[in-house]
């Protein structure tokens, strides 16, 4: 994997087409630059609001959510082979790896767990 100094360099300059708020998951129609450069920060996520005109660096943005704070998420939790699937909310947002804190809608009980996909946490007990 590329470093994140590597990646700056090898960037080039990406102009903000129109106002891109905070937050927002980045798409071509979003951006003017050279595509290969566009592609790279195709479905990334920005961490602070970008003005029209604006150059915009991989450095403004980070991989997008997977899990949305207050969404419905499919909360699995495993304990040895033992798997049980139900519902939850998510009390956080996150990407892949992050740990959130989910609340059971069954039991109302609040739990720590991982992210493994989109609207995916996992739990071990």
């Amino acid at each position: 994997m590329i470093s994140l100094c590597a990646a700056l360099l090898l960037f080039g300059e990406v102009v903000a087409e129109g106002r891109i708020p905070v937050g927002t998951v980045i798409e071509a129609g979003h951006l003017s630059g050279s595509e290969q450069d566009i592609s790279r920060l195709v479905g990334r996520q920005t961490t602070r609001t970008i003005f029209p005109g604006r150059t915009i660096s991989y450095g403004d943005t980070r991989e997008a959510d997977l899990v949305s704070r207050n969404g419905i998420v499919r909360l699995i939790a495993r304990k040895g082979p033992m798997v049980i699937e139900t519902k939850g909310r998510a009390l956080d947002s996150g990407t892949r790896g992050d740990e959130i804190l989910v609340m059971n809608l069954d039991s109302r009980r609040t739990l720590s767990g991982v992210i493994t996909a989109p609207g995916v946490v996992e739990v071990m007990l």
